[in-house]
């Protein structure tokens, strides 16, 4: 059977359809993953054969994740009349179960997926019945996958109530890995609700549970990646979704809560902020960028196909600065996920945050003091990703033996 493919995936959410195309145009990106909180049926089925035709692998995820929420595009969805709370999940019947597959199977074919994702909810510390039931989904979901003739991944969604501690952390995996699955879509809820995480033992527990999943010899799909990509591929993952937004940074089940109601009169828009490989973060363009000094300037403006205006006076919008984002992880993805050797892989990843590093201490001998804490981060997963190769040093070594 044919696998996933290796590299970036775009992760889709609201109004990311045309802009996945224009990445896929210019190379960027090998599969996307369709949002149904994002995109009705109809045109999640228009958009899947486009992104098709571009050459990209094609999947959607359930987002069962948070069974009980919905709005208007989830409605439209074959299988939205099995969204329920999880206790009325975890009573399904097998009779339900056969009608869920049938629809499980009617919407990935109507949308051509390549892969299919399990539908599963979250792993909660001490849920031996939502074990159980992400068991049961799982079971039907790889049944629809052979008969459809695409891999199956397990859905690997970590709660905040297991990655808080490693004993946690562990049981949950030893739970989620007791399936026949071909590979894993893997999420992990961070305690800490910053927009990139930054707490060095969080960021560790992140790493060693990516390369557990990689060690079981399938291929790993990071959902909601975003910038930390580069860590989960690092880690042993084979491809990670990459998405223009912070909410698809990282995973976060409040984003499938209730939209709170707009405030009038709200803050103004924030500026565009220009992601730069060499801070491996953002910094706001131009009011930041012009405090730069020329050499400076010309480290961290490195140019994308979505940047031409930067650097040239010309203004440059919040979108254009999105696709710029969105190019730059892919290709970064791209080029770790290449080194097939996992010790490889973390030493090049480990390049590109000394260089943020440096680069960051340069900016701040400046005096500047960057938004969004933008250089929080960098230093603290370059200590993780040291702690990570010192302690799993036999992991990574099983890990290269696997690939060969």
């Amino acid at each position: 059977m044919i696998s996933m493919k290796t590299g970036a995936w775009h992760q889709c959410g609201d109004r990311s359809q045309k802009m996945v195309v224009e990445e896929l145009q210019t190379g960027k990106g090998v599969g996307v993953v369709l949002s149904p909180r994002d995109l009705d049926y109809k045109g999640a089925t228009k958009y899947a054969s486009e992104y098709r035709s571009l050459g990209a692998d094609v999947a959607i995820d359930p987002q069962f994740h948070t069974p009980s929420f919905s709005n208007p595009h989830l409605s439209s969805y074959p299988t939205h009349a099995f969204r329920m709370s999880i206790a009325n999940l975890v009573g399904i019947g097998e009779q339900q179960l056969s009608a869920f597959a049938k629809k499980l199977e009617e919407e990935n074919s109507k949308l051509g997926a390549t892969v299919l994702i399990a539908p599963a909810v979250l792993y909660e510390a001490g849920r031996a019945d939502v074990d159980d039931l992400n068991r049961r989904l799982f079971r039907v979901s790889k049944a629809v996958g052979d008969s459809l003739g695409v891999p199956t991944l397990a859905t690997v969604f970590l709660a905040r109530s297991v990655t808080q501690s490693d004993a946690a952390t562990n049981a949950a995996l030893s739970s989620a890995t007791s399936g026949n699955c071909d590979g894993w879509y893997f999420g992990f809820e961070f305690p800490d609700a910053e927009r990139l995480p930054s707490n060095k033992d969080s960021v560790v527990r992140f790493c060693r549970s990516t390369l557990a999943l990689a060690c079981t010899g399938l291929p790993v799909l990071h959902a909601f990646a975003g910038p930390m990509a580069l860590l989960s591929i690092a880690s042993g993952a084979r491809a990670a979704g990459v998405g223009h937004f912070k909410n698809l940074w990282r995973f976060d089940r409040d984003r499938w809560s209730p939209p709170k109601q707009k405030q009038k009169g709200g803050p103004k828009k924030p500026p565009p902020r220009f992601f730069s490989k060499a801070l491996w973060g953002t910094i706001v363009y131009p009011d930041e960028v012009r405090q730069l000094g020329t050499s400076l300037q010309t480290r961290v403006l490195q140019p994308s196909p979505f940047s031409m205006p930067v650097g040239q006076g010309l203004d440059w919008d919040r979108w254009s600065a999105s696709k710029h984002l969105v190019s730059v992880v892919c290709d970064e993805v791209a080029a770790v996920a290449a080194l097939v050797q996992p010790v490889a892989a973390v030493s090049h990843a480990k390049r590109v945050l000394q260089q943020a590093v440096r680069n960051h201490a340069a900016i701040a001998a400046t005096g500047l003091r960057l938004r969004d804490d933008a250089d929080a981060y960098q230093a603290v997963w370059l200590a993780a990703l040291r702690d990570v190769e010192k302690a799993c040093a036999q992991d990574l070594n099983y890990l290269e033996l696997l690939r060969q």
